[in-house]
């Protein structure tokens, strides 16, 4: 018997190798394999990337749209190079409408927190057809409107994008025409000539309102983070009430639905 296990024993790796030769004949790339069943196979561990760990855990807010706010260059900065963008804008003309204004239509830009990061533009959806009489006005979108001032994505742009949009993903005609208003103190035409110069030249005179700007971009900040500040606070308080269903929220919830049941009953 001993002698048995003993052959056994030793013709094991040997029928294991006929094995693996007989599978392995017919493949022309691959080299001939060895298998032992008293080998381990030795794992290579896992190799520690610093670089990509920094770029998957920093700034949480880093893939998401927040008006230029929360970046690591100065306020002072950032908006300096925004309001230098926001000059030049004297019109709704200078960010791609050319046509005169069409009506406004029903739909609206959601809110990005409330579905409007998937909100497809206006005139990107189906039917769409600026040839008919009763088309809507489209809406400016980020790429647009980089494309018509000719900024480079990045905070600055960032910002002046929220002082027209807002919280939503698309800025509508009527609204930047609002803002512009504001930013030029009411004159949305060419800039005023100011007499002067060799030869009777005339040097135009900007009416940027800086003040009016910065507080737009103000407005507009505090617009996206209402929204996100709203959306998350009704997302938590639901999910509390299914993690802790005890507490006095969620009773209080239970009272009102309850309540608002006997009513419809009634």
């Amino acid at each position: 018997m001993v002698k048995l296990s003993l052959a056994l024993f030793l013709a094991l790796p040997l029928a294991a190798t006929s094995f693996t030769t007989l599978f392995t004949t017919n493949k022309v790339a691959s080299p001939p394999t060895q298998l032992s069943l008293f080998n381990k196979k030795v794992e290579t561990p896992a190799q520690f990337d610093a670089a990509s760990l920094k770029s998957e855990n920093g700034n949480i807010l880093e893939n998401k749209f927040t008006g230029g706010a929360f970046e690591d260059l100065p306020a002072e900065e950032i908006m300096a190079s925004a309001a230098a963008i926001a000059s030049k804008i004297r019109s709704t003309k200078d960010l791609g409408w050319k046509l005169p204004p069409r009506r406004g239509g029903g739909a609206r830009p959601r809110h990005r927190a409330w579905g409007g990061e998937g909100e497809l533009a206006v005139q990107d959806k189906a039917n769409y057809d600026e040839s008919r009489e009763n088309c809507v006005e489209k809406w400016l979108t980020y790429e647009d409107f980089l494309a018509a001032t000719r900024a480079s994505p990045g905070p600055a742009a960032d910002s002046v994008f929220v002082a027209l949009a807002g919280g939503s993903k698309y800025a509508e005609r009527d609204s930047c025409e609002a803002k512009i208003a504001q930013w030029t103190d009411g004159d949305s035409g060419a800039a005023p000539a100011s007499s002067g110069g060799f030869f009777g030249r005339k040097a135009a005179a900007s009416t940027f309102n800086e003040a009016a700007f910065v507080k737009t971009v103000k407005d507009g900040r505090r617009d996206l983070a209402l929204g996100w500040g709203s959306f998350l606070s009704i997302n938590g308080f639901f999910a509390s009430c299914i993690l802790f269903p005890t507490n006095p929220a969620a009773q209080g919830l239970e009272n009102i639905i309850n309540n608002l049941k006997d009513q419809t009953l009634q």
